[in-house]
């Protein structure tokens, strides 16, 4: 009876040790937070998933996956473990194992420090949103329950601002997305502060008085008075005159403050009318260099069953151009070759700067000696170069070999030259453009399972001497098997075109839709 007894006491314990993990676990499992952040999104059309990082009690996404979803424009610096996020007119600098966090011009701080993780730039959620929120024209409504991010537009139309110092005063930009009337509008000086008044006019009013003062302006503040939206600034010295300006060609204000009386009314207001003119043509986007890599004497790289890199991106190239060509009349395209002949690499981007070309695109294929890497990735010139970018660079910038002896001593001092590009505007522009590129081949080549491999930069003979905004895409590996069936395939070839026409596109549309 005892033996029994204790039998069944034993088995009673060795079943409840069994269950009581087993109930435990489950009771865990239940407050398990999601690894996933659904974004939603009306406005833009988008319903994502992007993974969740938990560190330290807190959750944390990454800016580029962030940027992927949204189909916003990033640019990630791994050396100096950086992020640049680009939403709408606004650029916000994100940096590892720090709290600041840089937008357009201003230095804002988050309580906790971003984070480099596989590679990228990992930010907290809660204070990425805050910032969003309450720095740029994007509204978010965050479900920590659910994980589910809802993202819309604020109901804005005046949209932010750029303040230029001039000699003999400043010149206020507004940027606005309906036209105003000139009735709409009212300038006055109450005070101390210049006021621009615009009825029917809608700002987000924090977004406005985060703008930094420029010249004689210190300080920017916007105000929302029911049907009228007010921007004021603070004047550290008195004005002599305003003057409106509206240009035909843009919905945006131009006001010229003139602090100097060393020219007549009349012809302030001319000068402010030529200065735009000027800045329009300069900025708008009419001529594309499309440029086919290597050719004639240069095959490019090898493929795994011997395709040639020069066959395979030549007719992605004469797509493209057919393409914008249809779609952009406006753009006037040119070919570096349109043919299998070889073209030295210095020759090419001198095409581009003696047609006074807006826009440089050099369409490439990548290999390995790995046959297992595979994927598609945009470049831009820059004297740095990313640790995964160096056989890259050594890959293309091979090409001189193929070339005369005098045509190669154009790449001595080939550092100064980079050093000279790297203080102009245009790096800024090919970061853009090569996000915009890329995030648009992703959508065209990820359900032909051909892996993202992001926007990298490095020194590419073939973009040096460049005058214009320039990119390198390296549109798949054809050292990889089955990339390379899928680059030899011209409904593929077709699909990477479109992809590089959208990039293109929204490119174009940003940068003109701010002049």
């Amino acid at each position: 009876m005892l033996r029994r007894k204790f039998i069944i006491n034993l088995a009673y314990l060795i079943s409840s040790c069994l269950t009581f993990p087993h109930n435990l676990l489950a009771k865990f499992k239940k407050n398990v937070q999601p690894d996933a952040l659904r974004i939603f999104s009306q406005t833009y059309r988008i319903e994502a998933e992007i993974p969740i990082w938990h560190k330290w009690n807190y959750d944390y996404i990454s800016v580029e996956d962030f940027a992927q979803a949204m189909h916003y424009g990033f640019y990630t610096n791994e050396q100096k473990r950086k992020t640049v996020l680009y939403v709408e007119k606004d650029r916000i600098t994100f940096t590892a194992d720090n709290t600041f966090v840089k937008l357009n011009d201003q230095m804002l701080q988050i309580p906790l420090e971003c984070q480099w993780h596989e590679e990228e730039i990992w930010v907290p959620i809660d204070y990425f949103i805050t910032i969003l929120n309450k720095y740029t024209i994007l509204k978010m409504s965050h479900d920590k329950t659910a994980q589910r991010l809802s993202i819309e537009l604020l109901e804005v139309n005046i949209t932010g601002l750029r303040i230029s110092p001039k000699e003999n005063g400043t010149l206020i930009e507004v940027f606005t997305t309906r036209r105003f009337n000139e009735k709409d509008i009212v300038l006055d000086i109450r005070n101390g502060y210049f006021h621009i008044d615009i009825y029917g006019g809608k700002i987000d009013k924090e977004s406005i008085s985060a703008i930094a003062g420029m010249g004689i302006i210190s300080k920017v503040e916007g105000f929302q008075l029911g049907e009228t939206a007010s921007i004021a600034f603070k004047l550290k010295k008195d004005i002599i005159s305003k003057d409106l300006v509206l240009n035909e060609d843009s919905n945006n204000l131009f006001i010229n403050l003139r602090t100097s009386a060393t020219l007549a009314r009349e012809d302030d207001r001319e000068q402010v009318k030529n200065d735009l003119e000027e800045q329009k043509k300069r900025w708008l986007i009419d001529t594309v260099v499309l440029d086919a890599g290597h050719g004639g004497k240069d095959p490019g790289a090898i493929g795994y069953s011997k395709a040639r890199e020069k066959d395979i991106v030549l007719p992605i190239t004469l797509a493209l151009g057919r393409m914008i060509e249809e779609q952009m009349p406006e753009v006037n395209v040119v070919y570096t070759r349109n043919k299998d002949v070889f073209i030295p690499l210095w020759k090419r981007t001198k095409i581009a700067n003696d047609v006074d070309a807006n826009i440089f695109i050099s369409i490439h294929c990548n290999s390995n000696r790995s046959r297992s890497i595979s994927g598609f990735e945009t470049y831009f010139l820059s004297a740095d170069k990313d640790e995964r970018a160096t056989d890259v660079v050594l890959k293309e910038n091979s090409a001189i070999q193929f070339e005369e002896s005098e045509d190669r001593e154009r790449y001595e001092g080939l550092g100064p030259i980079l050093a000279t590009l790297m203080q102009s505007a245009n790096v800024k522009q090919s970061q853009y453009l090569a996000s915009q590129v890329q995030n648009s081949l992703k959508g065209k080549l990820d359900k032909l399972g051909m892996s993202n491999r992001g926007v990298k930069q490095g020194p590419f003979w073939v973009l040096v001497g460049a005058t214009m905004p320039n990119i390198l895409i390296e549109t798949g590996y054809i050292s990889h098997k089955h990339e390379e069936l899928l680059l030899k395939k011209s409904t593929t070839q077709k699909k990477i075109a479109e992809g590089i026409l959208n990039g293109f596109k929204q490119y174009k549309e940003d940068i003109e839709r701010s002049i």
